[in-house]
């Protein structure tokens, strides 16, 4: 069986625009399935089925 395993690639957190805040994990950035798509529900305006961040299903980094 092939499992399909999904890219994450680094994406600017678009809610502090890159200079880091808690939701980004004060990096800037977070890590995202490619292609990176803007949250659905917001636009990419943040909210909280995007965990603030502006983009589909980030992945959660503690």
């Amino acid at each position: 069986m092939s499992e399909d395993k999904e890219t994450y690639a680094p994406e600017t957190c678009c809610h502090c625009e890159g200079l880091g805040c808690t939701y980004c994990n004060k990096t800037g950035t977070v890590m995202v399935p490619q292609p990176a798509q803007k949250c659905k529900q917001c636009g990419g305006d943040c909210c909280i089925y995007c965990g603030y961040t502006g983009w589909e299903r980030p992945l959660k980094q503690y």
